[in-house]
């Protein structure tokens, strides 16, 4: 929905950082501002630390006999294998540790309490290898033990950032009350099929794989570990489609409230209120427009009128709320509704004419209790085609394929509609934390109802436009799932099954960790390609370049074929050097995270011991 003849949107306009910056930005007590050379420091010390470890590995005759791997493994494995991921963690432990928001005694307790528990989960792996060798003549390889110690490091690392990072406080919420068999169904069946077809491939001698390992989109990588995640993101969209055929949303569009938090918005508020009346125009019931000034000194709020009293259709005032921040801007909105349904725009994102409708039309199914849709970007940005590239992705594969099993983790606050009694029943939206949209969203699906992505209801929405402003939003978004986990620490108890809490929620921890350590890991591999210090390694130019674009590549292009965005794909290449810029700013965002409590805790039990 980009209106070519028009002139050219706010979009895009480098915004100042007055503009994007807000008291969401960094909440007060739970962040800092992350100085430019931390992240420069945590890649240094983590390269210097694995080369050093590396040459003793190999050159020391008593490390040698302890560790024959090359790596820290403390049995013997069969096979080769790629890179020393063991020492590679625990060299980004300590140099994550050095550069973290602590005293100096917080950072030296943080990286021992990092570095035993990986050792510990590591001997305790080990020794069942052991075990299972010389008891049960089962052998362990390497290429299991690689990727196992990987996911293990990679869950230690996320999993002490919840516990000792300053987090919002722990806040309960209605759970499901049984458990929905279909879900565990379909994830079940979904993912006992990938795992059987890419086994059967990986045994069959393709012709094509040699051909594929060469043009670097397998590398080191077997075809049935590459083919496994594809196949089941792809089993599971079909699922969604056919769901989507049996039982299609029915006409439904009743009077609706849409609120619009704005802060400095005043050089794009008046867009939005016209493209929310068009799409009123389009819906066959009332809207009414609450934009929510939340401490404007643009003049914002007498923006708003003024594009209010021109509208066609849509009715609607400026409410003022005094309380700095999004969630309290919201939750005034949310207070102030009193239709079934509210939709909550951000003031720099522009629907569709159909977007209200398509949206509304899901809330037939009683069981529906929030519904999203696909962000278009404006163009014209360094950054718009790899978000755009990145959005088809997220959204338009990965957020369909977890809404077949039930399990949509949050839906961006950009464009949502809520039912208002599961919104209210979850206490509304939190505030002084990142990621209010996120929380409000899980929290109404683990209460029992059901969350929806429909990629056909767009809209367009603001995409960063300098390096600056996509650090601040890009650290605001990686840092938020901490923060949502945080606040909802009884989705991890046992007495709430369901797939999100018990299989997505570690899976999102485990890839926010690999994001923060891939470029790191990236610049490691390639020293250690270079140094060839182990010619047992099966390192190779190829398995660094598949890592770097080979099974991203393919989901991103199969995302864009299947919804038909061929222009998007001129911007792959773009793309797949952003995911590592993207990789840096993961890293910066969990740098960002204090850990205040953490150190004085540490000062506390030494005080203690002195007396």
């Amino acid at each position: 929905m980009v209106n070519r003849g028009a002139p050219p949107s706010s979009h895009h306009k480098a915004l100042s950082r007055e503009q994007f910056a807000s008291v969401d930005s960094a909440p007060r007590r739970l962040t800092r501002r992350v100085p430019v050379h931390a992240g420069v420091q945590v890649l240094s010390v983590t390269l210097i630390l694995a080369m050093i470890g590396t040459c003793l590995l190999h050159q020391v005759p008593a490390l040698i006999r302890l560790f024959p791997e090359g790596d820290l493994y403390l049995s013997r494995y069969e096979g080769a294998y790629t890179i020393p991921i063991r020492l590679f963690l625990f060299s980004f432990y300590i140099a994550y540790a050095s550069a973290m928001a602590a005293s100096i005694k917080g950072r030296v307790l943080y990286a021992v309490d990092l570095c035993l528990t990986f050792a510990l989960v590591c001997v305790i792996f080990d020794c069942l290898a052991l075990l299972a060798r010389l008891h049960l003549g089962v052998p362990m390889h390497l290429y299991m033990a690689l990727p196992i110690s990987g996911l293990a490091g990679l869950l230690i690392f996320s999993a002490r950032i919840l516990r000792h990072g300053d987090m919002p406080r722990r806040d309960d919420s209605p759970l499901r009350k049984r458990i929905h068999p279909t879900q565990f169904l379909v994830a079940s069946a979904t993912v006992s099929l990938a795992a059987g077809w890419s086994m059967a491939v990986a045994r069959q001698e393709l012709s094509g794989v040699e051909q594929l390992r060469h043009l670097a989109l397998l590398g080191g990588i077997g075809t049935g570990v590459f083919l496994f995640l594809p196949l089941l993101f792809v089993l599971l969209n079909w699922v969604a489609a056919f769901h989507a055929l049996l039982f299609p949303p029915g006409r439904f569009a009743p009077p609706l409230t849409v609120i619009v938090p704005a802060h400095n918005e005043a050089h794009i508020i008046a867009e939005t209120i016209a493209c929310l009346d068009a799409a009123a125009l389009r819906y066959d019931n009332s809207v009414l427009l609450l934009v929510v000034d939340n401490n404007s000194h643009d003049g914002t709020g007498e923006v708003a009128r003024a594009a209010l009293a021109s509208a066609r259709k849509i009715q609607g005032r400026v409410v003022i709320e005094r309380e700095p921040g999004k969630a309290h801007a919201l939750n005034r909105g949310v207070a102030e509704t009193d239709t079934e349904f509210v939709v909550r725009i951000d003031a720099d994102s522009q629907v569709s004419p159909e977007a209200l409708a398509r949206v509304m039309r899901h809330f037939s199914n009683p069981l529906v209790a929030v519904v999203g849709g696909l962000a278009l970007s404006p163009g014209g940005g360094l950054f718009d085609g790899v978000r755009m590239l990145e959005v088809i992705l997220k959204v338009g594969l990965d957020q369909v394929a977890y809404g077949a099993a039930d399990a949509i983790i949050g839906i961006p606050g950009m464009f949502v509609a809520y039912r208002i009694k599961a919104l209210r029943a979850v206490g509304g939206f939190a505030s002084n934390m990142n990621g209010e949209d996120t929380d409000a969203a899980t929290r109404i699906g683990e209460s029992g109802c059901r969350l929806v992505v429909d990629p056909t209801a767009t809209f367009v929405s603001e995409v960063p436009r300098t390096f600056e402003h996509m650090r601040e939003q890009r650290h605001r978004w990686f840092r938020s799932l901490f923060h949502v986990m945080a606040r909802n620490r009884q989705h991890f108890q046992m007495r709430n099954f369901s797939i999100r809490s018990k299989l997505l929620m570690p899976y999102m921890l485990i890839n926010t960790a690999r994001r923060a350590i891939a470029l790191p890991f990236l610049l490691f591999a390639l020293l250690f390609l270079l140094m060839s210090p182990d010619p047992r390694s099966t390192i190779s130019t190829q398995a660094i370049l598949a890592f770097l674009m080979g099974a991203p590549m393919v989901m991103v292009i199969f995302s864009a074929l299947v919804m038909l965005r061929f222009r998007a794909l001129l911007s792959l290449p773009q793309y797949l050097l952003f995911r590592m810029y993207r990789s840096y700013l993961t890293l910066e965002s969990m740098l960002s995270i204090t850990f205040n409590g953490f150190s004085e805790r540490c000062q506390s039990r030494r005080a203690r011991r002195r007396r």
